[in-house]
């Protein structure tokens, strides 16, 4: 199967109208209606738009809906093919090729995406087996978590507005698009009210102490709690490109962002005690599987230091009979 080597968007109609002083005014539309290859009933550029058009793509959160229609272009691109002809090693060439160029995370993502597209597309009868089928992430697909050190550095150095999304996301664990909305009225003081715009969930989280203090003293020149440097809310797209800049200017890896510190925050709930179905409560996890793999090294390192306590804990109680006897 051929692969694509540059991913364009389809282009739209140009028009040029020459005014009455000679100014060429030009005007560019987006294409309406469907491509060849969406007329075609069998075609996989057809099963992306039948998809897209369904109950399930519209359940989805919107941030999910705008991630699957990027991870799908390498599709759509090939929309010309049968969807049934797809096959799991073309599905593996694809993926290694958007490896190769955009990173694991995107090869990943592609996955995710298209695993859903055919699964639904089983399920609607359009093919009768999924072609995405034991294919694991690849290695360093997950996006990487901060370190205290990280957080606790970035704290200190970031201006303002970048040092405000990184207390809140540490302390809340929310994502990007939830930090970026969240308003001051959603802070009452003591808690923070907010429904996550990916799963609809409605979570009351109580404020940290550090986060209270930051909360309070921080300036509110607009409805939401976190602005870029002119006082504007964040976009989220912005944010994700002011902040890798920002932290290397601070002496920090540019492949830090806002998600990892999400990681942090689970991770640093699980270093407290906290049991999976705590930490999910703040984070608003759906899959527990999600949480256990944000907090896998750090219960390793607290459930071995509990484990090499009891052990020194049993040697001393055998000490102590020896000496008895």
């Amino acid at each position: 199967m051929p692969l694509p080597t540059k991913l364009r968007p389809k282009a739209g109609r140009t028009v040029r109208h020459t005014l009455a002083d000679g100014t060429v005014k030009v005007y560019r539309y987006e294409r309406h209606g469907p491509t060849a290859h969406e007329r075609e009933p069998d075609s996989t550029a057809s099963l992306i738009a039948a998809y897209q058009r369904s109950p399930e793509w519209r359940a989805l959160a919107e941030s999910t809906r705008t991630g699957y229609t990027i991870y799908l272009r390498p599709l759509h691109t090939l929309g010309h093919l049968q969807a049934s002809t797809w096959t799991r090693r073309d599905i593996l060439t694809l993926r290694d090729a958007i490896a190769a160029s955009r990173g694991n995370g995107a090869a990943t993502g592609f996955i995710r995406a298209a695993s859903t597209l055919f699964t639904w597309a089983v399920d609607r009868e359009w093919i009768e087996h999924t072609p995405v089928t034991r294919i694991k992430a690849l290695e360093g697909g997950h996006l990487r978590a901060w370190t205290r050190e990280e957080a606790d550095l970035a704290e200190t150095q970031l201006p303002p507005h970048l040092m405000h999304v990184v207390v809140l996301a540490r302390y809340t664990g929310q994502r990007r698009g939830d930090l970026c909305a969240m308003g001051w009225s959603a802070y009452d003081g003591q808690k923070i009210r907010l429904v996550q715009q990916k799963t609809g969930a409605p979570l009351v989280l109580p404020v940290h102490p550090v986060l209270k203090a930051n909360l309070d003293a921080w300036p509110r020149v607009a409805a939401t709690v976190l602005t870029d440097a002119r006082g504007r809310p964040w976009k989220p797209q912005d944010l994700s490109h002011a902040l890798p800049i920002a932290l290397v200017r601070v002496g920090l890896s540019n492949d830090l962002n806002v998600h990892g510190l999400r990681k942090l925050a689970a991770a640093e709930l699980a270093d407290a005690g906290c049991s999976v179905h705590e930490i999910a409560s703040i984070t608003g996890h759906k899959s527990l599987s999600m949480v256990q793999l944000y907090t896998r090294s750090a219960d390793q390192e607290r459930l071995a230091s509990a484990a090499i306590v009891r052990l020194s804990e049993q040697k001393d109680k055998r000490t102590n009979k020896q000496k008895i006897s």
